[in-house]
């Protein structure tokens, strides 16, 4: 192939030199809905600016090495970039959250969103002037290559394989910079961090590009050292031993009714003592709150919590940031509480008043066992309350269900209506009035006065549905949490403001009793039939099965053996912080947990992506 490089060659690399560093400022401006913070951004994060101009040159050298034709992999590279943040847009536009890799592999849920967009999000001018702006720029490009005589840029094979050896060893040194020597240091000296605990700040400061690649290595999964068929055996025939010894419970009679219901954004704003609230919010939850669930969460991320209480796997064993139901859940899951209760002769009941594509649940219910799955349109005729279903429909629908159901039932209720979104104009009218004091934004007092309407609507449903189970005949437990705290205000302002958090410090500087503050979310166990209501300080949601299987008396599966015996030495286990038994707070793992710490990844391993050599432990 003869190689051609003119001048002209010189002149359109050196315009690709220009080009993409104006791209990423124009792409941070539509995203950011501001030039000037765009172009701020760039100031302040330089080295966060350049690491984004380079992921995106890096693509297009790639693609110059792969195609070997200047124009088209000019083109590809800047339709690539413009349609992931188009995307990244829409979908923060509606559901508040970036775009990431891992949506990717979701795509009919892209397709699902788009009509969903086009009716509840405002594009605005903003986007119209940057696609204008972007095709003009773009057009013009073309035209003036088109009066060229012949190709503008041929390369020779070991010159293309230069393009594609840079290309692609750059963009895997950021997808891989735990792996690549000197990566996290140059990442470091960038100012440059995967802040996977709070996504929205990790886009906002590392830019789009920056984070959405970042955020790529928690799609990789590992096999833990020392993962084998015979160390799966060891765990399994050492919990069939000790299950043999101690025995797994029983149910002495008829099975309950087993019902979660896992209350978005559920909180007690009365924590925040520097605001007023009158009357309390929550009086009925109150009176009855078992303990405390130590969500791996803030804010969000409501799947991975539903993750941990259904299957009794830890996101501390996964990557940083991975939300498994998007990445990981792709074939059943034996170890899942609907899949088990099940086989119990239990009818399986998954109860979510919203689009059943949201969080891939409709995929993933499928995978966990669930008979059923009730989402937006499977009511009629639904009680809204604000734009929402409301919770008292929940309430009503899970009665109506058990009600109608000849066979014990086990009922996953998630609900929608006190979701993030706190306008002023959220709901008609208010029952509990807050008071900020002064030096705080009234703005917080209008956000709050919405929360904590969400937050009194629950109450009154939960105690509707306690006491219609306290009249009844059919024995059932419930069980009610809340899922995260509100995120109210970027990066904890609200939680600052009231010095709830420490105001100047972010969450690098947080002692471990702010993680324990801003991930508790209040726990509430109940039954009609009896049965003693487990002691509880703090647990994790992973650890929920167990303790809900022994209050009903239901026989477990071989693994809450494990996780039984892991709680007794840890109940509460997230990333950030760790509980022990005794209340301790821990940053690492202590040492007489490691050991059980590790059977319990190996095992969960193996469940979720091995060879299921432990799969008996879950039957």
């Amino acid at each position: 192939m003869k190689f051609t490089f003119s001048l002209k060659s010189f002149l359109a690399m050196g315009y690709a030199l220009i080009w993409f560093p104006v791209l990423v400022i124009g792409i941070e401006a539509f995203l950011l809905g501001s030039f000037e913070e765009a172009t701020l951004w760039s100031q302040e994060r330089m080295g966060a600016y350049l690491l984004n101009v380079l992921i995106v040159y890096a693509l297009f050298l790639l693609l110059l090495g792969l195609i070997n034709r200047f124009v088209i992999s000019f083109l590809l590279a800047n339709v690539i970039a413009v349609l992931l943040a188009v995307f990244s847009y829409f979908k923060f536009s509606f559901l508040g959250e970036n775009l990431y890799p891992w949506d990717l592999l979701l795509y009919n849920n892209v397709f699902n969103l788009l009509p969903n967009i086009y009716k509840e999000a405002n594009v605005g001018t903003g986007l119209a002037a940057i696609v204008i702006v972007l095709a003009a720029l773009i057009g013009l490009f073309i035209y003036m290559l088109r009066k060229r005589p012949k190709p503008i840029m041929r390369l020779p094979w070991w010159v293309r394989i230069l393009h594609i050896a840079f290309g692609a060893v750059w963009l895997s040194a950021f997808i891989f910079y735990r792996a690549f020597p000197g990566m996290e240091q140059l990442l470091k000296d960038a100012e440059v961090s995967n802040i996977t605990f709070n996504q929205e700040r990790n886009y906002k400061e590392n830019g789009f590009y920056g984070a959405f690649v970042l955020n790529m290595q928690s799609a990789i999964v590992l096999a833990p050292s020392g993962y084998s068929k015979s160390a799966i055996e060891g765990i399994t025939d050492r919990l069939k031993k000790e299950a043999a010894e101690n025995g797994t419970g029983t149910a002495d009679g008829k099975k309950p009714n087993i019902i979660f219901v896992m209350n978005e954004s559920f909180w007690d704003p009365t924590l925040l003592e520097k605001i007023q609230f009158d009357p309390d919010p929550m009086p009925f939850i109150r009176d009855h709150q078992t303990g405390w669930l130590l969500s791996p969460t803030f804010g969000g991320g409501t799947s991975n919590v539903e993750f941990e209480v259904l299957t009794g796997f830890s996101n501390t064993f996964l990557p940083v940031g991975s939300v498994p139901y998007q990445q990981y859940v792709k074939e059943d899951q034996p170890a899942a509480m609907p899949n088990y209760l099940k086989g119990l002769g239990y009818r399986t009941l998954a109860i979510h008043p919203y689009a059943n594509w949201f969080w891939n649940r409709e995929t993933v219910y499928q995978h966990f066992g669930f008979d059923e799955f009730l989402d937006d349109k499977s009511f009629k005729d639904p009680i809204y309350k604000g734009p929402f279903i409301s919770d008292e429909q929940v309430t009503k629908t899970i009665i109506e269900r058990t009600e109608a159901s000849d066979d014990p039932m086990f009922i996953y209720a998630v609900t929608m209506q006190n979701h993030t979104g706190y306008a002023e104009d959220k709901y008609e009218s208010f029952d509990v009035k807050t008071t900020v004091p002064a030096g705080i934004d009234d703005v917080y007092n209008v956000l709050l006065r919405s929360y904590t309407q969400g937050v009194y609507d629950a109450d009154k449903a939960l105690q509707q549905l306690i006491e219609h189970y306290q009249d009844s005949d059919e024995p059932t437990a419930v069980v009610f949490f809340g899922d995260h705290l509100p995120a109210i205000g970027q990066d904890y302002r609200l939680y600052k403001i009231a010095d709830y958090v420490p105001r100047g410090a972010g969450e690098s500087q947080w002692g471990l009793e702010d993680f324990e503050k801003t991930r508790s979310t209040p726990l509430l166990m109940w039954n009609n039939f009896d049965a003693p209501i487990p002691e509880i300080d703090r647990l994790s949601p992973n650890q929920l099965g167990p303790a809900v299987f022994k209050m009903a008396g239901i026989e477990q599966p071989l693994y809450y053996g494990l996780l039984e015996k892991f709680s007794s030495k840890l109940p509460a286990l997230t990333r950030e912080l760790k509980i022990d038994a005794d209340g301790r707070l821990h940053r690492e793992t202590p040492e007489d947990a490691k050991k059980l710490s590790k059977e319990y990844q190996l095992l969960q391993y193996d469940l979720l992506f091995g060879k299921r050599y432990g799969e008996e432990a879950v039957k």
